[in-house]
């Protein structure tokens, strides 16, 4: 389908941060053709032309870190410490099946669809008993809607009471570690191949699936699973992702464990490239920060789940003096509570703000413009995140006749600070309109909901089960906690 759309206040986010004030985009297929001045408009005939007069135009924002099981469990989980709040959030996957996923990748795709983002990278991890864990559900979800989407499949080949600092623990501590550890760990060759089949069976850029290798953590892989990934992925020109330091308590094993942070172990086994995400990248060293920027790696910022369970503030300001390419996500909506990438945008432009900091160094409006756009896309490989001639047509048009936007000032400014995704009107993936007047364009938004609502009364019987047994663990967990920072903090 061509598309033209006429008169719109473009916000290109290209590395001069250019902003048109009349401007118009030429849309052919699945590309952008044309950006420019209204006078530059092309003479051809389009199948659609849309008067953006009174709608301002930017890149699909590009979610750079989310857990899609998460959506039917938002505002259930406990406001505790990530190893605790942790051991509620996997005990709630274990009654999930196919249907469930598929309810809460929808329930969540369209959240971010009609809040102005146009791919998320979705680091699944769900239930062992089902082919993949149930990502195949989450990935039929993103295409049911027109989203695009990387599907990072989680895999651990360590038990989970190997992966943190817990100390002695008693026995009916350690038979619920161990349930846990059954339910996630598998052996190296065995998630290798697993992870090759789930490539095989879903990668598929044409539908809008990028699947690829998503290591867990570094802490909760051997060397060889971490590696080999790594190597599957350069091989099929993939990215790869994976959580790093997200705690104290992750730092302090790292160090146990290696003898070095987490990032330098990446680094000396050959793992950190440019074609490699890193999400959180909260707890390291100073030396880590020029790490990342020689190699080229992209630490993923999530501001709200960093907040929600307490695990610190990612050095966002340093990464971007060094000139590290930052992304930005909402982490999923068990840490969040929710999938809009516009509470994002505007939490990494505040949260870093400290009274007494050299305020030259707090992160601009543009900044975080690019950590939620241009830069996202850089760190999976997709042509996206920018309004270029080229670039795939991922586009957002928002009204500026609103509030947020009343009086225009300084757009870029206000789309960070002012706007809150209530604005989005038009959202196009791939050339294809997938929201238009606010609503999407290819499932029943409230039929998405009511089969949301049946999932999460399904799982009922199982999240009360579950969890009580998680709480069993929370003690010894906390106990943990408080000796980590107790012992790095005197």
């Amino acid at each position: 389908m061509r598309i033209l759309i006429q008169n719109a206040l473009v916000v290109t986010m290209n590395e001069r941060d250019e902003v048109i004030d009349n401007g118009v985009i030429a849309i052919d297929d699945k590309r952008i053709v044309h950006v420019g001045p209204a006078e530059s408009s092309p003479a051809e005939r389009f199948d659609r032309t849309i008067d953006a007069g009174r709608l301002i135009a930017m890149p699909g924002m590009v979610n750079a870190h989310c857990h899609s099981p998460a959506n039917l469990v938002r505002g259930m989980m406990p406001g505790k410490p990530l190893e605790i709040w942790r051991a509620y959030y996997r005990a709630s996957l274990r009654g999930m099946g196919e249907e469930e996923f598929y309810a809460s990748a929808l329930l969540g795709g369209l959240e971010m669809l009609r809040n102005g983002a146009t791919t998320v990278l979705g680091h699944f991890a769900g239930n062992s008993a089902h082919r993949f864990m149930g990502a195949g559900a989450a990935i039929q979800a993103m295409r049911d809607l027109g989203l695009r989407h990387v599907v990072s499949l989680t895999i651990t080949d360590k038990n989970y009471e190997d992966t943190i600092p817990l100390g002695d623990t008693d026995s009916a501590l350690s038979d619920e570690i161990k349930r846990m550890s059954a339910s996630e760990a598998k052996t190296t060759q065995g998630w290798l191949d697993e992870c090759e089949a789930f490539i095989e069976t879903f990668h598929a850029p044409e539908k809008l699936t990028t699947a690829c290798p998503g290591p867990s953590a570094v802490q909760r892989c051997s060397d060889e699973l971490l590696a080999r990934s790594a190597e599957m992925a350069r091989k099929r020109k993939l990215p790869m992702h994976i959580h790093l330091a997200e705690t104290q308590a992750q730092a302090v094993m790292g160090r146990q464990l290696y003898g070095r942070s987490l990032l330098k172990h990446l680094d000396d086994i050959g793992v950190l490239d440019e074609h490699l995400s890193l999400a959180h990248s909260i707890w390291i060293d100073d030396d880590d920060v020029e790490l990342f920027a020689k190699r080229g790696a992209t630490p993923v910022h999530n501001p709200a789940s960093n907040l929600r369970i307490g695990s610190g503030l990612a050095p966002v300001k340093r990464f971007l003096a060094a000139g590290v390419n930052v992304g930005l996500g909402t982490d999923g909506s068990a840490s969040n509570d929710g999938q809009n990438m516009f509470d994002a945008l505007r939490l990494a432009a505040l949260i870093h703000n400290q009274a007494g900091s050299d305020f030259k160094q707090w992160v601009s409006p543009a900044q975080a413009l690019a950590m939620a756009t241009r830069n996202g896309a850089r760190a999976f490989g997709i042509d996206a995140g920018v309004l270029a001639p080229g670039r795939l047509a991922d586009i957002v048009l928002l009204r500026r006749d609103t509030p947020a936007f009343t009086p225009l000032n300084d757009v870029m400014a206000q789309l960070v600070f002012c706007e809150n995704g209530s604005g989005v009107d038009i959202v196009i993936v791939d050339g294809e309109i997938v929201v238009e007047g606010g609503r999407a364009t290819k499932v029943d938004e409230l039929a998405v909901l009511r089969r949301a609502a049946e999932a999460r009364r399904r799982l009922d019987p199982s999240l009360q089960k579950e969890l009580a047994a998680a709480q069993t663990m929370e003690p010894s967990l906390a106990e943990m906690y408080f000796r980590v920072f107790k012992k790095n903090d005197g």
